[in-house]
């Protein structure tokens, strides 16, 4: 075992001057919306209905929100939160659009709501809507496609790549098998010591830190804004929900949580609208704060959101334990933001 503070060759996880992620050891992120986009546009043109007169249309699929992989020591975790847009067909014709306002990584497994709009106000288009509507295994249809890329994306299929740089699938997986088999049997006939087969992972995204990293999250309350701030920055309420110590003020300034475990300050703050914190478990490297930044927006009166970005999440804390993004991630999915929702009733998650 190598001392303290000296390095040991053998070991392969360090950071190499090429940049490479080796085995997929640090954090990494692919952004996943173009493939999502491409899949959707594939899938949703081979879906028609029993009869044929509704079938969707050739124009781009529009998909909105965020689809993405991380990968931490060979690990998947997929994220997604999309509303997916599609122009339908009747008889031949565009007459309207299908909308999958949700689809969620929350909800995976779960049938998907959909929702059909006509075109215009026109009595062919009125009738596509109706057919639409009222065919059950058209939706059916659309919804096994929903099923089968989530499937794609728990097994991180967007972000395997094969020698031609196409996206992976299974026929190319058996093709690799074989090949791979063929290869070993050349080189045991030959003598040769047989080289272990590899398999790819790219990760193709802005280049991240091999020591810190950002989280970001999307939650949703129906209460106002004010509320949200209220209960994520008032004393009172922090000890509510999370029934621990707690110290603070609903605006600027110092505080902790969690009996401590949680420290930092806030330092921007305009009520409804935005917090800004440096932020910190009492367990990393000493005087080392990520800053969170939460922003919150209320489409409509009681219907709040709000969007956290944390940065500077350290790799490791100060004893070598290195799931710190995952007890962050954690602890403000399920620890704060699940809670205020079941105490206070602000939408708890059914």
């Amino acid at each position: 075992m190598a001392k303290i503070g000296e390095g040991d060759s053998r070991w392969i996880v360090e950071e190499r001057a090429d940049g490479a992620n080796v085995h997929g050891w640090h954090w990494v992120e692919k952004d996943c919306k173009e493939w999502s986009t491409a899949f959707f546009q594939n899938a949703f043109g081979a879906v028609e209905s029993e009869g044929k007169e509704i079938r969707f249309a050739k124009t781009p699929v529009r998909i909105t929100g965020e689809a993405y992989l991380n990968q931490r020591k060979g690990k998947i975790i997929c994220g997604y939160e999309l509303e997916i847009c599609a122009e339908f067909e009747f008889e031949g014709e565009v007459a309207g659009t299908m909308v999958l306002p949700y689809v969620s990584e929350e909800n995976r497994g779960e049938d998907c709501e959909i929702k059909f709009a006509q075109k215009d106000e026109s009595e062919r288009a009125r009738r596509a809507k109706r057919a639409a509507e009222s065919d059950a295994g058209l939706k059916e249809k659309v919804r096994e496609v929903v099923r089968k890329w989530e499937e794609e994306m728990a097994k991180g299929t967007p972000a395997m790549k094969g020698e031609d740089g196409a996206i992976s699938n299974g026929d190319k997986k058996a093709e690799g098998e074989e090949t791979a088999k063929t290869k070993k049997k050349k080189e045991e006939a030959a003598g040769q010591q047989p080289t272990r087969g590899k398999t790819e992972h790219e990760y193709i995204s802005a280049p991240l830190s091999t020591k810190y990293h950002t989280i970001k999250l999307r939650e949703t309350f129906l209460c106002r804004a004010t509320d949200v701030c209220e209960a994520l920055l008032d004393p009172r309420r922090v000890m509510h929900f999370t029934r621990t110590k707690c110290t603070g003020q609903k605006g600027k300034g110092k505080f902790d949580m969690f009996d401590g475990s949680v420290e930092g300050e806030t330092i921007d703050f305009v009520d409804g609208e935005r917090i800004v914190q440096k932020w910190r478990f009492n367990s990393w490297e000493p005087d080392h704060y990520s800053t969170v930044t939460m922003v919150l927006k209320e489409p409509e009166p009681g219907n709040c959101i709000l969007d956290l970005v944390q940065t500077g999440v350290p790799e490791a804390d100060a004893h070598g334990n290195e799931n710190v993004m995952e007890v962050t991630e954690n602890g403000w999915k399920n620890l704060i933001f699940a809670r205020i929702r079941n105490a206070f009733g602000y939408g708890a998650n059914l």
